[in-house]
């Protein structure tokens, strides 16, 4: 039975984010809607996608993003990778812009050597100035890790 009043959200430039998210969908019902920077991230080659982001960190940018419609969503589960032991900005953005008081966000995240921990004193500062709730962060590089933060209460 799909869960009501929640949505599955996530930002992925090289995909392994939203093979993250299309699992979590699936234990929740849900099909998960992709978070999309307005100017599209580079896909292809490693380096131009280091330069953007190396640029928007020493300028402090915030990328702008594609509305997402989270009104009528109580529970989020927000997927992103973690970039430079942190959220990417986007992400940032969208936690402080998008109108999420009372919600509860749960978030998953990807990452070759990071662990969603790092993420989290990110999340909570902003978290406090949106007046929303951080809950049940997992780290999701794998099924098994998955599995573990969606605490194995869904059936695939």
């Amino acid at each position: 039975m799909p869960q009501t009043k929640t949505a599955v959200v996530y930002f992925s430039v090289s995909g392994r984010t939203q093979t993250a998210a299309e699992t979590v969908g699936r234990y929740l019902q849900l099909t998960p809607v992709r978070l999309k920077a307005s100017d599209p991230y580079p896909t292809t080659g490693f380096q131009q996608l280091v330069a953007r982001t190396d640029a928007e960190n020493e300028q402090r940018k915030l990328p702008e993003f594609d509305p997402v419609d989270v009104n009528q969503v109580e529970t989020l589960y927000l997927g992103f990778p973690t970039w430079y032991h942190q959220p990417p900005r986007l992400i940032q953005n969208f936690l402080t812009t998008t109108q999420l008081a009372g919600k509860t966000v749960i978030p998953f995240v990807t990452s070759a050597s990071s662990r969603v921990d790092e993420s989290l004193p990110y999340l909570r500062k902003w978290a406090e100035a949106g007046d929303f709730t951080i809950q049940d962060s997992f780290t999701a590089n794998t099924p098994d890790e998955i599995a573990t933060g969606m605490k194995d209460d869904f059936p695939l």
